[in-house]
């Protein structure tokens, strides 16, 4: 009779776990397949960039500006930008220099759908 009580304890336990791992696998959840922020390639000539962010309107569809740091003084340089091999367009967005001549921002306005951007590409040209 211990034996069996041992056996129906073990039986109890992994039966416990099984529906316990079970719920936790139920409860997870990722995004719907139809979420796309996508993700391409970059080409960047003339300078180096330091970082290359897009700014999304609310419903997180469009790419509405694109912030570039680009490394040391390029204010004197024309910078341009282009979505999917399109022609470059030049930056709207004056370059925003630090004092110590380190980085310069700069902030282009664009109207570019996020679920068709694919490459992005920077141009700098003196």
């Amino acid at each position: 009779m211990k034996k069996l009580g041992k056996a129906l304890g073990a039986i109890a336990i992994a039966g416990a776990v099984v529906a316990g791992g079970s719920a936790f696998t139920a409860s997870s959840s990722l995004p719907a397949s139809s979420v796309t922020q996508g993700y391409g390639a970059q080409t960047i000539t003339g300078v180096t960039a330091q970082t290359v962010a897009y700014q999304l309107n609310t419903a997180k569809s469009n790419i509405d500006h694109v912030h570039l740091v680009l490394t040391g003084d390029t204010t004197a340089l024309t910078i341009q930008i282009a979505f999917n091999d399109a022609a470059p367009a030049t930056c709207s967005g004056a370059g925003d220099n630090t004092t110590d001549n380190s980085v310069t921002d700069y902030v282009c306005d664009v109207n570019q759908q996020v679920e068709t951007a694919v490459k992005f590409a920077v141009i700098a040209e003196s």
